[in-house]
Parts: structure tokens; C-alpha cells; sequence
């Protein structure tokens, strides 16, 4: 048996969404890039320097990326 297609139902999503694909793209670009940058960098921030991996540096921005896009991105309810 079909199922019913009134104004009601909403059609079945079916593979993986473009936003999706372009994500995983995108992850695995800046992994690739944290990869191949291993040299040890002096990295400076407010009020500390310290000598660390590069990929170490690449990691906790990319982090912050994510977890500052999540913050942005999350959808605000109002009472």
C-alpha cells in the first residue's frame, strides 16, 4: 500500500543532504590540513607564548570554530 500524500503528510526524506556532504567536505579538508602541519610554531595569545605542534595550534582553533558555530547557529525559542 502507497501512503497517503494529503496536505498533512510531509515526504520522506531520502539521502544524505547537501549541507551534510558539504560539512563532512569541509572536515575532512581541515583534517587533512591539521595533518600535514606537524612543525613546532611559537604561538602567542593574550598574555602567554608557548612553543607547540602546529597541529596542536590548528585543533583548538578549529574547536573554537566549531564550537563557536554551534553557538550562532543553535535556533532561540521564546516562551
Amino acid at each position: 500500500m502507497s501512503q497517503p500524500s494529503g496536505p498533512g503528510s510531509a515526504p520522506a526524506k531520502r539521502g544524505i543532504s547537501g549541507r551534510a556532504i558539504g560539512g563532512i567536505v569541509i572536515a575532512a579538508l581541515v583534517i587533512v590540513f591539521i595533518v600535514v602541519n606537524r612543525d613546532p610554531t611559537n604561538v602567542s595569545f593574550i598574555f602567554f607564548n608557548a612553543e607547540v605542534a602546529l597541529w596542536v595550534a590548528l585543533a583548538i582553533a578549529a574547536a573554537g570554530g566549531l564550537v563557536a558555530g554551534f553557538l550562532i547557529s543553535r535556533k532561540r525559542y521564546k516562551p
